[in-house]
């Protein structure tokens, strides 16, 4: 692939690939309908306006998209005034938001040059100059991901070879990896994320620039960390990620608590609970983040436990959650979830052993999160669904949320609770 002046951007053709309508499989009944309205307004008022990134990836591969992203040549003030329902957000580089009816967000972009970024590694510190869609494909992480869908003739527009990658199936960086990389470190597990949610593999050379470059990591933003993690446990596709993040160094980087254990005993045991927290997913039940966090601990925190006589189960949760929680800086209601329901696990396992009451945990505001928990960790085995289907019968009259306590008001210093006060 030539490259630019930009050091490690790609020079794309100037005369793009150009797929007419009835060479490709999307169609606009395909497409949201309020996305299509915005598609139609920006066109209808002079503005190139393309459907780009995930919902373009995703429809020509007959999957689902979850978003329907739109770029153009209209610049966000523009884009305001053509739509009562808009919102400007963004810093670094100004989006337009359309809100439509039930909370739904239109996401609207401006396209972008490649002329901000100075040639030196390390992140994009400025990110608002507007360029053309050449330049804004150039600029976009994967090859997948710079296909645009034209409104105006119903083609597709591929100035980097997308669609090959995506008939074989690559997920391949734009332009140098080792470049791409450090200017954004998320785009690493975004790579893996992408290449596990729909089945594809690394390209060679994105490959060994993360292993290379796994360390970086940290040089990106925690809480991305954390939604990327989040997001490659609860897509169904959980079992595949973990493998992926093994095999590039990734785990290693940022879990090497989870990747020790790997390296020791072997991926079965995650693997046979990913598989579950999968199912769960792919029967469209998307989980919480603390149930997908809690789940990708639980076969750590279960090795931990199991050799030692009478543990105290909350003690060793807590010590096996902490330094992953503090590392990718789980909210400490999460974090308090996920404890919790850890260290009640023990008690679910043992319905049948009389020395333990079923109220004390049917009391816990936590229950029915801890048993969501146990829904997944004892799935695997017949003498497990049936603890499973026996606790969800016990529970029937348990709220979602047991009441909490109130907190008790503080005394006023001064005079006692019950003494009138002095007028003067």
């Amino acid at each position: 692939m030539a490259m630019s002046n930009f050091r490690g951007y790609p020079a794309p053709a100037l005369r793009p690939v150009i797929i007419s309508r009835p060479n490709h499989n999307i169609s606009r009944k395909d497409i949201d309908p309020d996305a299509l309205k915005v598609l139609y307004r920006l066109h209808n008022h002079g503005h190139i306006a393309y459907l780009v990134g995930g919902g373009v990836r995703d429809i020509l591969l007959g999957r689902k998209p979850k978003d329907f992203d739109i770029s153009t040549s209209a610049h966000p003030n523009q884009v305001r005034k053509l739509f009562s329902n808009c919102r400007l957000i963004g810093r670094r580089f100004r989006l337009a938001h359309i809100y439509f009816h039930g909370g739904k967000i239109i996401e609207v972009s401006t396209f972008r040059t490649i002329s901000e970024f100075n040639g030196e590694d390390g992140p994009i510190k400025s990110d608002n100059t507007f360029g053309t869609p050449i330049e804004d494909a150039s600029r976009r992480d994967f090859t997948v991901n710079a296909l645009f869908y034209n409104i105006a003739d119903f083609s597709i527009v591929d100035y980097l070879d997308g669609l090959s990658d995506l008939n074989a199936g690559i997920i391949r960086c734009i332009g140098d990896p080792d470049v791409r990389f450090r200017e954004d470190p998320i785009r690493m597990l975004r790579a893996v994320r992408f290449a596990s949610l729909l089945g594809f593999s690394l390209d060679t050379a994105s490959a060994a620039a993360i292993f290379s470059l796994r360390d970086e990591i940290w040089e990106g933003a925690l809480p991305r960390i954390l939604d990327e993690i989040v997001r490659m446990m609860d897509r169904g596709n959980s079992g595949a990620a973990l493998s992926l993040l093994y095999q590039v160094g990734l785990l290693e980087s940022i879990l090497p608590e989870i990747n020790h254990h790997i390296a020791k005993s072997g991926f079965d045991e995650y693997l046979d609970i990913l598989s579950r927290l999968d199912h769960y997913s792919q029967n469209g039940k998307v989980p919480q983040p603390w149930l997908a966090l809690a789940v990708l601990v639980y076969p750590l925190y279960h090795s931990i436990i199991s050799g030692v006589h009478k543990p105290d189960y909350l003690k060793f949760a807590r010590e096996t959650l902490s330094p992953i929680a503090e590392r990718i800086q789980v909210p400490r209601k999460i974090r308090d979830t996920i404890r919790l329901s850890l260290a009640a696990q023990h008690r679910f396992f043992a319905l049948r052993d009389p020395h333990l009451s079923r109220q004390t945990i049917l009391r816990k505001s936590y229950f029915r999160d801890a048993l969501a928990l146990f829904d997944v960790v004892a799935g695997g085995t017949e003498d497990g669904k049936e603890l499973i289907g026996s606790w969800k019968e016990i529970g029937k009259g348990v709220p979602d949320r047991a009441p909490q306590p109130k907190k008790r008001r503080r005394r006023r210093r001064g005079r006692p609770q019950n003494e009138p006060s002095i007028s003067r």
